[in-house]
Formats: structure tokens, sequence, C-alpha cells
């Protein structure tokens, strides 16, 4: 694999993936023409440069975001309309290494289940990414980049400021949250029938 910056293929990059390498820390640039390349800084001096590169402040972003949803954690990041999400690709050696990837949203086609709690991201290139976040946590990662994305677009169609968008995903993050509580009391009523519905049987097999 050759090596690469990530501000000489900044419009192209469609991926970024920390892996270890012999040099030690280093990130994969996944490119829309489903070359690859390798950038042998860690994936946050990556995604830095490449921000800066577009002359934006990612730590502003980040703020806002936080504020609006109230938790911190990992988050998307936008450069213009382009919408990069946060998936888990690797496991640390150390505490302070990066175990976060970010893949734009456009070039995601499915996410299937991978192997133990992993997930696939299948890619618009024909590529598939083996992931560390589950199906569901990949999934919600995905939509919210989707919905951010759609945002985007409106605002510099209507001119929307900034903080109607950060709103609307605010609204996706809650109505995402819903539907998972939803789901797990579908789940816990099924379980109750189940068991209610073997312990009368065995009462009728016992008489």
């Amino acid at each position: 694999m050759k090596d690469g910056r990530v501000e000489q293929v900044r419009d192209v990059v469609i991926g970024l993936r920390p892996v270890y390498t012999d040099r030690g820390n280093a990130t994969e640039l996944w490119l829309d023409s489903g070359e690859m390349l390798v950038d042998r800084r860690g994936v946050r001096s990556v995604l830095t440069a490449l921000a800066k590169s577009y002359a934006i402040d990612l730590k502003a972003q980040r703020r806002q975001l936080e504020q609006i949803i109230q938790r911190s954690g990992v988050f998307p990041f936008y450069l213009e309309r382009r919408v990069f999400v946060p998936i888990k690709m690797r496991k640390a050696l150390t505490e302070n290494d990066s175990v976060y990837g970010y893949l734009n949203t456009e070039y995601i086609m499915d996410i299937k289940g991978g192997k133990g709690r992993g997930c696939q991201v299948l890619l618009a290139t024909g590529d598939s990414i083996e992931a560390l976040s589950s199906r569901a946590t990949a999934e919600k990662s995905w939509y919210l980049g989707l919905n951010l994305q759609k945002e985007l677009g409106t605002d510099n169609d209507n001119d929307q400021d900034e903080q109607m968008i950060m709103e609307s995903v605010l609204t996706l993050c809650r109505s995402l949250k819903e539907m998972s509580k939803r789901l797990e009391r579908i789940e816990e009523h099924i379980a109750e029938a189940g068991i209610t519905y073997h312990s009368e049987k065995e009462k009728k097999d016992d008489t």
C-alpha cells in the first residue's frame, strides 16, 4: 500500500481507518476510486490536518453538538456537505490510541452483522470494512450522519443557520433513543408472554 497524506487527497477521501504498522500508529485513507493509501500519522492528527485544509474548526463543531445533544462522546464531523460518521474499527493497544475511524455517509451502502458482536460496513466502491461497533450502534451513527447531511443540503439552499441544523440532529437522536426503548419493551413483552404460555401449558399437562 502506498504512502500518502490526507491533504493531497482531501476531496476524494471517503474513509479514515486507524491501523497499527511496523512504525506505530497510522491511518488508512480510503478513496472514492477504491484505492487505499497509508498516512503515517495517527487518525487524530489526520483528522485535524483534513479539517485544517478546509479552514474548518472541528472543536467548534464538537462543542456545538455537545451542547445540543447534551452528552459527550465521539461525534460526526462535516466538511461542507460531506458528513463523516464514527465507527469503531480496532482494539486499542494502549490507553490513548484512537479506536474510531470515520466514513463518508454517501458511500455507506449497507451495514450487516459481522464477526462476534461487530458488523460489516459495505461501501459503494465494492469494498467492505469489518468494524467492532455493533450493527445497531453503527446504524444509529449512519442515520445520524444522513440526517445531518440532509440538513446541510437544506442549509445551503435556504440559508438556514447552523443552530437549526443541530436542532434537527438532536430530534433524530431523541427519536432513535425512543425507538430503541420501544423495541426493548416489545422484546420484554414477548419474553413474558412466552414464559406465561409455557407455564400454562405445563399446568395443563399436569392435569
